[in-house]
Parts: structure tokens; sequence; C-alpha cells
């Protein structure tokens, strides 16, 4: 685990390392969880049915198939891979979840603050198709 010395200037953040056991690369954004084919501990993959409740973080830069690098799992983050909705837009505030066979998060149906992992510090508009791209979010997977 990667906790930075406090900057009184920036957000606090911690990290913690993973194994990319992916065939591809996971890009910085890219939300990734604990694989269960061998757990432990460090190998991570794309989100699966079997493994949203396993979310480990957001990557924090490229990683390459077979690669170790650092997933952000608490503190602000300027751009995590968010997917839009055709008929609900994204508040600020809105719990996220980790996707079903996808590398970004999406707007949670539950609205009481007692779950989840992610919440948005940016509105997404909705969208004619649904698309992801990079927006601010505040973590916290400990």
């Amino acid at each position: 685990m990667l906790m930075p010395h406090v900057v009184n200037t920036e957000a606090d953040k911690v990290f913690v390392n993973f194994l990319n056991v992916q065939a591809v690369t996971v890009q910085a954004g890219d939300s990734i969880a604990w694989d269960i084919g061998t757990a432990d501990g460090v190998r991570a993959t794309q989100p699966t049915t079997a493994t949203l409740s396993l979310f480990l973080g957001i990557v924090d830069g490229d990683t390459a198939a077979s690669a170790y690098g650092l997933a952000q799992v608490y503190g602000y983050r300027s751009g995590a891979l968010i997917t839009n909705n055709t008929s609900v837009a994204v508040a600020a505030g809105d719990i996220l979840v980790p996707v079903n066979a996808a590398d970004s998060l999406a707007r949670s149906a539950a609205s009481n603050g007692t779950t989840g992992f992610v919440y948005a510090g940016e509105a997404f508009a909705t969208g004619t198709t649904p698309a992801a791209a990079l927006k601010k979010v505040f973590l916290r997977a400990l």
C-alpha cells in the first residue's frame, strides 16, 4: 500500500499494487476487481458478475498484460471511466458501481449513501448512445 506524504494543497490519496492478469493492457481510469481464479490479493482483472463486489480500485497508469501497476483505492481522482445512460443522468454525489465485463463504472440505483465504493464528483449527462468518459470521482475502497 502506498500512502503519499500529506500535502496541504492536494487531496489525500491511497494506492495499492496489483498484477494485471488480463490479456490486454488496462488503461489509467479503468475499474478493476480482484481476480478469483487464483486469489492472492495481488492479481486483478476486469470486473465480472462474480467479482463486482470485489472492486479493487481505479487504475492509476496504463499497465500492460502480466505487469504490475498501481490502483487508487481512496481519495479524489480527476479521471475515472464512467458510462452514462440514455435516461438517467449522473449527478455529483451519486453512487457509482463497477459494470460487468467492462472497464467503467455506472450510476447505481441505490441512493441511500450506505453502499458503494465510488461517488461521482461531477455530473455526466444522458446520451442517445451510452458512452464512457473520464470523470471526477471520490473513492473509498479501502
